[in-house]
C-alpha cells in the first residue's frame, strides 16, 4: 500500500504540467471552430473534431491526475472543491462538444436540435475553462496573485477594488517575536515567490530552519550584523532597483515593516520569546502599537484636539502619547518604558479622555485608586492591566467605559466578583484571565449573558514536534 501511495503521489504530481495540454488544445480548437464560421475559412472545419477529441482525452486525463493530487491534502478544501468539481465539468462537456462537432451528431435526426447550439455550448465550454484555471492558479500561487498585480485603472474597468487586509496584532507586547510578528510579515510579502510551494533562487522564507539556511547565495540573515544581512539590503535597495524586493508588481513592503524586519534581526534574530522581551526603540515602539491600536481605527467622530500640557506630562514621565491614525486626534497611551507609571500619572489622562482609545498600563504600578481615574475614559476600547495590582475593586470604576472591547488582566488578582463588573460592559468581546483567581464557573456564567464573549484563560501547551 506504501509503494502504491508513492506511485500515486508521483503521477499525481503530474497534474501541474499536464493540465496545460488540455487548456492549450481546447482553445485552439476554439478559435479554429471560431474561424471556421466564416464561409472564407470553412476549410478549417473538419480539424475542429480532432482538435477536441485531443482536448477531451487530455482534459479527462489531468482530471484523473489531479483527483490523485487532491488525495494527499495540503490544499485549501474550498478552493480545491472549486477546482475539482469545475476541472470534472470541464471534462465532461469537452466530450459533449466533441460529440456535437462529429459528423456522426449531425448526421442523427435526435441530436440536430442540439447540435444547432454546439458553438455556444462550446463558448460556455471556454468559459468554464477559465473559472477552473483561475482556482487552479489560486490554489498554486495564493488568493489575490492575479488581481494583486493587477494596475488600478484595469482593476476599477472590472470593479475590483485591491484594498489589503490591515496587520493587526490583539497584544502586541505578548505575541511571540516571530512566530506572532515577523513570520506573518515575511507570508504577506515574501512567501508568494520564496515559501513552501515556490522557492526562487533557492530561497524559503516560510520556516525557521530555511531562514537560517538562506537560498543559493548563502544566508540571508546575519544575527546582530545588520548591514550583513541580505535580506534587510534587498528591501531597503532603491525604488526601481532590479535587485530589491518584492519586486515589481508584487504588494509593496512598507516602510513599518522593513523597520521591524530590520528591529529584528539588529537584536539578535530571535526565534523564541515575546515582542516585549526585545528593546524597543521609540521609533519601533510606535509601530508596535499602531499594529495593536488598528483594530481602533473605526469610523468614530472627530475627536478635539489633544491637551497639550497634559501630553508634555505624560511624555516627561518617559509614557509614549501616539496617534491611531496620522492626523488623528485619538490616541494610545504606552507605558511600556514607564514600570513606575502610578496613581497620580493615571490622573493626568483625565485631561485627555475625549482621546484616549488605548491604554497599554501592563507592568505599571497603577492600583485600584488609580483606576477611578481610568474609569473616566469613556471611548476607551482597549486596556492593558496585565501584571499590575488591580482588584475586583478597581474593575468597579470600568461601569462607565461602555465602548471598551479588549480588557488584558492576566497575572492580576481579580476574581469572581471582578467577573460580575465586567457584565455592565456592552462591546466586550476579549477578557485576558490567566493567572487569576476567576474560576471556571464564572467564567462560564459571564459566558452566559455575554455569548460572544472570548474569555483566554492562557496556559497552553505547545506541541513539542
Amino acid at each position: 500500500m506504501e509503494n502504491g501511495g508513492d506511485l500515486f503521489l508521483f503521477l499525481g504530481r503530474w497534474h501541474p504540467l499536464l493540465v496545460h495540454l488540455p487548456i492549450g488544445i481546447l482553445f485552439i480548437s476554439f478559435v479554429i471552430a471560431l474561424v471556421a464560421r466564416r464561409p472564407a475559412y470553412s476549410g478549417l472545419a473538419p480539424a475542429v473534431p480532432f482538435t477536441l477529441f485531443v482536448g477531451a482525452i487530455s482534459a479527462v486525463f489531468a482530471s484523473v491526475l489531479g483527483f490523485l493530487l487532491a488525495s494527499f491534502g495540503g490544499y485549501d478544501n474550498r478552493t480545491l472543491g472549486f477546482h475539482q468539481w469545475f476541472g470534472i465539468a470541464v471534462a465532461v462537456l469537452s466530450i459533449l462538444v466533441w460529440w456535437l462537432y462529429h459528423r456522426l451528431a449531425e448526421r442523427r435526426a435526435g441530436m440536430r436540435s442540439l447540435v444547432k447550439w454546439r458553438f455556444s455550448i462550446f463558448c460556455m465550454l471556454m468559459v468554464l475553462l477559465c473559472v477552473t484555471g483561475h482556482y487552479g492558479g489560486t490554489l498554486t500561487h495564493g488568493k489575490g496573485y492575479l488581481t494583486d498585480a493587477m494596475p488600478p485603472a484595469l482593476g476599477g474597468l472590472f470593479g475590483i477594488e485591491q484594498v489589503e487586509e490591515p496587520f493587526v496584532i490583539e497584544n502586541v507586547q505578548e505575541a511571540a517575536v516571530y512566530d506572532g510578528l515577523i513570520q506573518p510579515i515575511l507570508a504577506r510579502r515574501c512567501q508568494s515567490c520564496h515559501g513552501a510551494t515556490k522557492q526562487e533562487g533557492g530561497l524559503a522564507l516560510h520556516q525557521q530552519a530555511s531562514l537560517l539556511t538562506g537560498g543559493d547565495g548563502g544566508a540571508v540573515i546575519v544575527p546582530s550584523e545588520l548591514n550583513e544581512s541580505e535580506l534587510y539590503t534587498r528591501l531597503t535597495l532603491p525604488v526601481g532597483d532590479e535587485k530589491r524586493m518584492p519586486p515589481k508588481g508584487r504588494t509593496p513592503i512598507t516602510p513599518e515593516e522593513i523597520a521591524l524586519i530590520g528591529w529584528w534581526i539588529e537584536h539578535g534574530a530571535p526565534f523564541e520569546g515575546l515582542v516585549a522581551d526585545v528593546e524597543q526603540p521609540e521609533e519601533i515602539a510606535t509601530i508596535l502599537a499602531q499594529l495593536e491600536a488598528g483594530n481602533a481605527k473605526q469610523a468614530m467622530p472627530e475627536a478635539p484636539p489633544l491637551d497639550a500640557t497634559a501630553v508634555q506630562r505624560l511624555v516627561e514621565r518617559g509614557i509614549k502619547v501616539m496617534p491611531v491614525a496620522q492626523g488623528s486626534n485619538y490616541v494610545m497611551i504606552s507605558a511600556i518604558n514607564a514600570p513606575d507609571f502610578n496613581d497620580e500619572d493615571a490622573e493626568v489622562l483625565v485631561d485627555l479622555k475625549d482621546n484616549i482609545v488605548q491604554l497599554q498600563l501592563g507592568r505599571t504600578a497603577v492600583t485600584d485608586v488609580g483606576m477611578a481615574h481610568i474609569g473616566e475614559l469613556t471611548i476607551l476600547k482597549k486596556l492593558h492591566l496585565e501584571h499590575t495590582l488591580v482588584t475586583d475593586e478597581g474593575l468597579k470604576a470600568l461601569a462607565a467605559c461602555l465602548q471598551l472591547q479588549y480588557l488584558n488582566l492576566s497575572s492580576t488578582a481579580i476574581g469572581n466578583t471582578g467577573m460580575d463588573y465586567l457584565k455592565s460592559l456592552p462591546e466586550l468581546t476579549h477578557v485576558y484571565l490567566y493567572e487569576t483567581k476567576v474560576t471556571g464557573d464564572a467564567i462560564a456564567d459571564i459566558q452566559q449573558s455575554q455569548p460572544t464573549l472570548v474569555v483566554d484563560t492562557g496556559g497552553y501547551v505547545l506541541p513539542t514536534s
